[in-house]
């Protein structure tokens, strides 16, 4: 994919950056949306994507995958991982 996200959110982490950005969605040939992402871990990104019924809930889904990913970093654990020097990460927790 050599998109460049739509929407970005940059974290605090370890005195640099954390970049998480997020692509268009797009329907896939199955009819479903998929939503791409990416996580700009400092040891790699992580690349991937959710899928929904439309653009919306394939975006909203994606925003929950990554909050997920990163309250359960190490990173967000021990209080390195912070957005506006906040814990709260600003992004929609999961369904419970």
């Amino acid at each position: 994919m050599t998109e460049t996200p739509f929407v970005e959110r940059r974290f605090e982490l370890d005195g640099g950056e954390l970049v998480v950005g997020f692509f268009m969605p797009s329907q896939a040939p199955g009819g479903e949306f998929k939503c791409h992402y990416i996580i700009g871990w400092p040891e790699g990104e992580l690349r991937r994507y959710s899928c929904g019924l439309d653009g919306i809930q394939a975006l909203m889904l994606a925003m929950r995958i990554v909050h997920t990913e990163l309250v359960e970093s190490d990173a967000y654990k021990e209080g390195r991982l912070t957005w506006c020097d906040q814990a709260d990460l600003d992004l929609p927790p999961p369904w419970t």
